[in-house]
């Protein structure tokens, strides 16, 4: 669950750090009173979740309230990495002193998390710390408890700060691992922390991540999840499976158990003269009606004429997997329309392909990923069956 730049902070805000004052807007004229509240001088953000807005213009300074109304015309309506902006950030303009970087997350490679501090922050901090690596120093974390004070204290002087910035660093870093820990987060950073002329150390912006398998436990943070636009999205999302549209044109339907199945397919199907429409990740431990959901799910977007099911039964059992396909077949009317071929081994999987045979199913049983797109790819071209508009049908 990644949050928008408002929402990480007002957790900020909760855990008691510093933060500049805003309010968010979604159109020019409230973006106007608003700009008048906080002084006329302001910085206009565009609230969406990916990086780089500051280099694609979605960041700007306005002077006066007119200037940040016309800013915020600008940028509403702009999309950039994927994502249309909505709503816009108006926030006081700081006076900078210095800027810092803070922040927490998840180091994959090493399997716990860490601390990382820059006294340099802004927007090319990635770039700072491929240029100069000593310039950010890195702390590893119990994986279950903070750390003492004297680490962080160690920790914010190693990256060169001293006397209050090092003393105001140090707690709002103390304040970020509380968060951190809470709301078992996957990364939560401030890029920048602006140390102001006055001497207050605030956090100017806010990425925080949250692991998506733990959000069930955060109940605070439910009024924030986001709802997909995209009805297959929304559907997957309520059933606890992870749905990716990828071409409007496309006619192929890829369910897989596992991410990295799901792009392994999607990779031979292209290489083999295939167009995906979509693929489905069904993730571990699901149940007979979240499998029907996922062909039901995948089924929805217009134009898909076949389907390839790619599974290993290792923590999903294959006889649960084939009673879902089997319920699909004889709950949806439209599973007779839609060419169906399955890969399937692993746990229960002679139960699996004696149920799947029994509905007269392609079951692709000791082969490759490339033998099973290629039945699918096959059976198409030969129309088997027939389809409207010349498009063949199986099953």
């Amino acid at each position: 669950m990644y949050l928008y730049e408002y929402q990480g902070k007002e957790l900020f805000a909760r855990q008691g750090l510093s933060i500049p004052q805003w309010e968010v807007v979604a159109t020019p004229t409230a973006a106007r009173e608003a700009a008048g509240r906080l002084g006329g001088k302001v910085v206009v953000k565009a609230q969406i979740r990916a990086g780089g807005r500051g280099k694609a213009g979605l960041v700007r300074f306005a002077i006066s309230p007119e200037e940040a109304a016309a800013a915020v015309e600008t940028i509403l309506g702009v999309t950039h990495k994927g994502e249309t902006v909505q709503r816009v950030l108006i926030e006081e303009q700081l006076e900078v002193e210095r800027e810092l970087y803070l922040g927490v997350t998840l180091d994959y490679s090493q399997g716990h998390p860490v601390v990382l501090v820059s006294n340099q922050g802004g927007m090319d901090i990635e770039e700072v710390a491929r240029r100069d690596p000593s310039s950010l120093v890195k702390m590893a974390l119990n994986a279950f408890a903070p750390p003492p004070l004297y680490q962080l204290t160690e920790v914010c002087r190693q990256a060169g700060l001293h006397g209050k910035e090092l003393l105001q660093a140090r707690d709002m870093l103390r304040q970020l691992i509380k968060l951190f820990y809470h709301f078992d987060a996957v990364t939560i950073e401030v890029n920048p922390a602006v140390l102001c002329r006055d001497g207050r150390l605030l956090a100017a912006d806010a990425k925080v991540i949250i692991d998506d398998a733990a959000t069930s436990r955060n109940g605070e943070l439910d009024c924030w999840a986001v709802v997909p636009a995209d009805p297959c999205q929304r559907k997957a999302q309520s059933h606890n499976l992870s749905y990716i549209s990828i071409d409007s044109g496309g006619d192929i339907g890829i369910i897989a158990g596992g991410a990295g199945l799901c792009l392994a397919t999607m990779d031979r199907l292209i290489e083999m003269g295939g167009r995906p429409a979509s693929f489905l990740d069904l993730g571990g431990g699901i149940n007979a009606d979240q499998m029907r959901a996922a062909l039901e799910i995948t089924l929805m977007k217009p134009g898909v004429k076949g389907i390839i099911v790619n599974v290993y039964g290792g923590i999903n059992n294959c006889y649960t997997m084939a009673q879902g396909i089997a319920a699909f077949i004889d709950k949806v009317p439209a599973a007779k329309e839609v060419c169906l071929v399955v890969k399937m081994r692993g746990h229960s999987q002679d139960e699996g392909w004696s149920l799947l045979e029994r509905y007269g199913l392609t079951v692709v049983k000791n082969g490759t990923t490339e033998q099973a797109v290629r039945q699918l790819l096959g059976q198409l071209a030969a129309g088997e069956g027939g389809w409207e508009n010349g498009y063949p049908a199986c099953g």
